[in-house]
């Protein structure tokens, strides 16, 4: 079984005292398993660059952004994504969280799970979904 992590889920693995009910889940999975999308990515980064450079973690930040493309299968917004995306975005009676959305969509357009702390937004696309914070 194949898992898209959320944004949170990334951000989770950074913390100094992750959630230990996450990262139990985390560390019994295979890590050919875990994957990534470019809007999480994009997310780190976008934590990053509002960082001031004299920022007690700025450094520290930077090397895991960099380093998130090593560990982790990263997977594209593309053609596929872009299909579904669509289509559920039309037909949603209220409106989807954008970047959730784009995730959901990577995420749906392969079969893939989603892990996630914030499961509406993803069951609202009919994504299968896992919250290991519980």
């Amino acid at each position: 079984m194949n898992f898209v992590l959320d944004t949170n889920a990334v951000s989770e693995l950074r913390k100094p005292r992750p959630n230990s009910d996450f990262f139990a889940w985390a560390d019994a999975q295979d890590p050919a398993r875990l994957f990534i999308t470019t809007i999480s990515l994009g997310e780190v980064w976008h934590g990053f660059h509002r960082l001031p450079p004299g920022h007690a973690d700025y450094e520290s930040i930077k090397r895991f952004a960099t380093n998130l493309p090593r560990i982790y299968s990263v997977l594209n917004f593309d053609q596929r994504a872009a299909a579904i995306w669509g289509e559920l975005t039309a037909i949603a009676s209220v409106p989807l969280p954008l970047r959730d959305s784009f995730i959901g969509a990577i995420a749906r357009s392969r079969g893939y799970r989603v892990v996630t702390r914030d499961v509406a937004p993803f069951k609202r696309m009919g994504c299968k979904v896992v919250n290991p914070w519980r």
